[in-house]
Order: C-alpha cells, then sequence, then structure tokens
C-alpha cells in the first residue's frame, strides 16, 4: 500500500488544485472552467511534479510506527513544491489566470494529501486496536531495550504489532548478565519469555510459526557473531530484521543510514541537520549582508576617515579566527587600536579581565579615542558582513575566536564549531556579557547549537540591534 499510495496523493493533489483553481477563475465550478487549458496544464504537471518529488525524497515506506505528524508535513511538504512547479509551468505555458486561483490551487494541492492520509491513517489505526492488519514480531534479547521495545509497543496498540516471544542466548548458565536477570525478575506484562540453547532454535521458531519480522537487542560487542547468523537465518527465510544502530551508541548523538555511492554507512552526528532550514540560513545570510554592507556603507566611510585620522594605521584590522569545524579564515574589522598593538598582546596578559582563554581589558591603552566609540557601539564588527556575504560566517553563531584562544579551549567546548562563526549569538545578549565567566560564554554557544532554528535567529537579531543601542560594548 505504501507504493501505490503515492499515485493516489499525487491523483488527489491534481484534482483538488483542478477543482479549486476554477473556483478563482470567476467564482465558481463550471465545466468550461475545467476545460481551461490552463487547469488541464496545471493538473498534469502537479501530478507528475509530487510522483517526482516524492521518490527523491522518499517519503513512501511503511509508516506503521512512524509519528503521524511527521507523515503528514513529509505529504504536505512534496504538495507545496509540486504545487510551486506547477504555478510556474502554468503561468509560463498557460497564463491568463487570476492569483487567486493560483493561492487555491497551491493551497489544495498541499492539504488535500495530507487531508486524505489523515483519514486513512484513522481507519487503519482503527482497524488495528480492534486486531485486524496485525504483524507478528520476535524479539531477541533479554535485556532493557527489549524491555523498552515491548513497552512502546503495549502503549501504542494502533502500531498493530504482536509480540511472539521474547528469546534470549543461553551462553554460560553460569555467567548470566545483571542486566538479563533484572529483565527475567521483571518481564513485559503478558509476553512469553523464553531462553534457547543456540540460534539454531530461532530458526526453528521462524519456520515453525508466523513471523513477520524479528527485532534484535543484543548487544553487538559480545554477541557479533550471533546476529550475523540471525541476519543470514532470516535472509534466507524472507523476514525482515530490525536492529537498533547500537554499535557505538553515544549520548546525544543521532543516527542515520547515508550512502558512500552504493555503500550504506552509518552515520552519528550531533547539532542541527535539518538542511532545508540551514539553506534558508544561508540565504537570509546573504541578502541581510549585502543589504547591511549597502546602507551602512556612508557610515563605513565616516568611520574610515575619523580611524585614519586619529591615528596612524590602516583602516581594517585583520586577524585569523576559527571558523566551522576548524577551519581558519580572515576576519575584518575596523582598527580600533594602534597599528601595533597585537606585538604588546602578551605583554598585558596580567592585566587580562577576562578567565578561561578569552583576552579582555576594560581600559586598554591601546585602544584609540575612535576606537572606543566604535567599540562602545559595536560598530567596529559590522565590516564582518563581508565575512559573511563570502560564507566565512553567519549573521547568527557562535564567536569565532582567535587561533590561540580557541586551541587553548577545553575539549568539550570543541563543538561550538559544528555551526557557522556569528556576528551575534545568546552571549552577545546577555546584559552582563562582558564579564560573564568564559565557560558560561561556552555553555550558552551550545545552548544555541542545541535549540537552534530560524526562529531563535531572528529574535536574537533583533535582540542585538537593542545590545548596539545600549552602547554597553568595551
Amino acid at each position: 500500500m505504501a507504493h501505490s499510495l503515492r499515485f493516489i496523493d499525487a491523483a488527489a493533489a491534481a484534482c483538488a488544485s483542478a477543482v479549486l483553481m476554477t473556483y478563482g477563475i470567476d467564482g465558481g465550478a463550471h465545466l468550461a472552467d475545467f476545460l481551461h487549458p490552463s487547469v488541464g496544464l496545471f493538473g498534469i504537471v502537479d501530478f507528475v511534479a509530487f510522483l517526482v518529488i516524492a521518490e527523491r525524497m522518499h517519503i513512501y515506506f511503511a509508516r506503521r510506527t512512524e509519528d503521524l505528524l511527521g507523515e503528514l508535513l513529509a505529504v504536505s511538504e512534496v504538495g507545496l513544491y509540486s504545487g510551486s512547479i506547477a504555478v510556474v509551468a502554468t503561468e509560463i505555458w498557460g497564463g491568463g489566470l487570476p492569483p487567486y486561483s493560483y493561492l487555491l490551487a497551491l493551497g489544495a494541492t498541499m492539504l488535500a494529501p495530507s487531508a486524505m492520509r489523515l483519514a486513512m491513517r484513522f481507519t487503519i489505526r482503527r482497524l488495528r486496536r480492534h486486531g485486524d492488519d496485525y504483524r507478528v514480531w520476535l524479539i531477541v534479547g533479554h535485556n532493557d531495550r527489549s524491555a523498552g521495545l515491548a513497552a512502546a509497543i503495549a502503549a501504542n496498540p494502533h502500531f498493530g504489532i504482536r509480540i511472539a516471544e521474547i528469546v534470549d542466548i543461553d551462553g554460560d548458565p553460569n555467567e548470566i548478565s545483571p542486566e538479563r536477570r533484572k529483565f527475567e525478575l521483571n518481564p513485559p506484562p503478558g509476553v512469553k519469555l523464553r531462553v534457547v540453547k543456540s540460534v539454531e532454535e530461532i530458526r526453528e521458531s521462524v519456520a515453525t510459526g508466523v513471523i513477520d519480522e524479528v527485532a534484535v537487542t543484543l548487544p553487538m560487542r559480545t554477541h557479533y557473531d550471533t546476529v550475523n547468523k540471525i541476519l543470514e537465518i532470516c535472509c534466507d527465510a524472507g523476514i525482515s530484521v530490525r536492529m537498533r544502530p547500537q554499535a557505538f551508541e553515544v549520548l546525544g548523538y543521532s543516527t542515520e543510514v547515508s550512502h558512500i555511492g552504493k555503500i550504506a554507512m552509518l552515520t552519528h552526528y550531533n547539532g542541527p541537520s535539518n538542511y532545508v532550514q540551514l539553506t534558508i540560513k544561508r540565504v537570509i545570510d546573504v541578502i541581510g549582508s549585502a543589504v547591511g554592507l549597502v546602507l551602512l556603507s556612508p557610515l563605513f566611510l565616516v568611520a574610515a576617515v575619523a580611524i585614519k585620522a586619529g591615528s596612524r594605521g590602516p583602516v581594517f584590522f585583520r586577524q585569523t579566527r576559527v571558523g566551522l569545524h576548524g577551519r581558519n579564515f580572515e576576519l575584518v574589522k575596523f582598527r580600533s587600536m594602534v597599528k601595533d598593538a597585537h606585538v604588546q598582546r602578551d605583554s598585558l596578559d596580567a592585566e587580562n579581565e577576562r578567565d578561561g582563554t578569552a583576552f579582555k581589558i576594560r581600559n586598554d591603552a591601546r585602544v584609540t579615542r575612535v576606537g572606543k566609540w566604535l567599540r562602545k557601539y559595536h560598530f567596529d564588527e559590522f565590516p564582518q558582513l563581508w565575512n559573511v556575504l563570502v560564507g566565512d560566517m553567519s549573521l547568527v553563531g557562535p564567536r569565532p575566536l582567535p587561533v590561540k584562544e580557541a586551541q587553548g579551549n577545553e575539549w568539550w567546548q570543541r563543538r561550538r564549531l559544528t555551526m557557522p562563526p556569528g556576528l551575534t549569538c545568546l552571549w552577545q545578549c546577555e546584559d552582563d556579557a562582558m564579564t560573564m565567566p568564559f565557560k558560561q560564554w561556552m555553555t550558552l554557544d551550545m545552548a544555541y547549537i542545541d535549540r537552534w532554528s530560524l526562529w531563535l535567529d531572528m529574535k536574537l537579531i533583533v535582540r542585538t540591534f537593542a545590545t548596539v543601542m545600549r552602547g554597553n560594548g568595551w
């Protein structure tokens, strides 16, 4: 059903959009409107685009145990893309339709498949709760993972899964693990438990009973050969096997299957992984930095003249900073110190007012008179809009540290490099940012990565304007 459903969804999207498009033509669904060439063109393009995009996004697979909201969002997303393509194609080759008709058609191609899917899921889940359309699972392993799996199945009767039994392989009876003892003392209610002498008895269970799928929860490290044998047995019998990606489970990591050519690889990762939102973030960076550079160019000219008039040296200060995953780049700022300030840096360590590897002095004698004003309103940082435009930085992200300071970080702090560095972040928007302990600064950067969303970026950009206007920099 999962494979044929794509054609049903595509047809529902195309038909619903064609019907609503006619209402946008003259306010009613008339036969003449259905025969309008643009309506037919939209429906055909929408149908084909829906099938192609759905295939590329791999949204059609068995969703018996999947989250319903995720399913509806996936179908709506495909409808949005296919409808947008149909709108463009119809406007180019058909044309002449009111914009309102396109809006109605686009809404229909997004909502119709989702509404139909919602009704279908409601019906199917109701049937499964009453014992129809069920699958029989055999779970291998007496441990916490099996207990959690059985509990999840019991709590969701709409999955339509029946556990035939939970078996374990009996190795040395004198070396039963504490985890197995705990499981067998408090087993899942209503589930048959059995201990087998060898993996061949699992073959017998599969051969003589009704088993649709086998779920293996044995620890891979100590049962590699056993798990491999179970895979061979089930492969020969044509039975699916489910396993947790537990070869190297680490708290905080997410896991997905990717491919290197045709080679399947299990990828462990943390940090943001929504590539659509990350792409939008980059688009916002490019547009925002370009507009900012244009609008601020008159002020940049005034600042450049003031810097040259106030002290000898270049207008801009350039420094190597550490960016995404350790890449070095040249950060550009307005020069706010005397020409050879970097030469004096090491001799001022005793006056440093920041802890950790950061370096900051409130009344730094190297800062020029113009530089004090630039720093007060953070205006010295705005040339980094160029770094954002060329891709070294983002508008929002953990602040990039100089190489020496970055190399002195604790290991856990390196995770801040999993996002592009930014002009502003959570730390910069705090009232006590300049006196905040270095470790708390790093913790806020981690919090930004864990909580990241486009909405959070927008809020931080607005808060940054307020911070700049307060003039509390130093």
